[in-house]
C-alpha cells in the first residue's frame, strides 16, 4: 500500500507573516477552525507557530508587546507530496512535532500535514 502524504493533508494553510500580533494570529486560528500557522517573511516560510505556543503567552502583561516571531518554532519538520504517510507521521511522532510543513516538487508550499490528519489517515486506512 503506497499512500503519499499528499493524500491526507490540508491544502492551503493560511500563513502568517513574522510582525503578526499575538491576538491576530490566534483570531486567524480560531475563525479557521485551526491550530498551526507557517510563519513567513517575504513569501518565505522562516518557523510556524501553534496555538499552544500563542496561549502560553497570550493575556500575560507583556503579550501585547508581542509578534509571532517572538513565539515561534524556527525548527520547522518539512515533508514532500510524494514522501510516504508513515514516514512522515513516524518523522511527526520521532521528532515530538505536531505538523509538518508539505512542499511540492518546486519547494513551494503545498499545505499543512498535522497530527490530525495523521490519525484522520489511520481511520481511514482500518476502516
Amino acid at each position: 500500500m503506497d499512500i503519499t502524504v499528499e493524500e491526507f493533508t490540508s491544502l492551503s494553510p493560511i500563513t502568517v507573516d513574522l510582525n503578526t500580533k499575538l491576538a491576530e494570529a490566534l483570531r486567524s486560528m480560531k475563525d479557521n477552525g485551526i491550530r498551526h500557522l507557517p510563519v513567513t517573511e517575504d513569501n518565505i516560510i522562516v518557523g510556524i507557530v501553534s496555538e499552544r505556543d500563542l496561549l502560553a503567552n497570550f493575556e500575560k502583561p507583556w503579550s501585547l508587546e508581542l509578534r509571532v516571531k517572538d513565539v515561534m518554532s524556527t525548527s520547522i519538520l518539512t515533508a514532500y507530496t510524494s514522501e510516504g504517510l508513515g514516514d512522515v507521521a513516524y518523522r511527526l511522532s520521532k521528532e515530538k512535532k505536531g505538523s509538518a510543513i508539505v512542499l511540492d516538487e518546486n519547494d513551494d508550499l503545498y499545505g499543512i500535514f498535522t497530527t490530525i490528519d495523521a490519525l484522520n489517515a489511520l481511520v481511514e486506512i482500518v476502516k
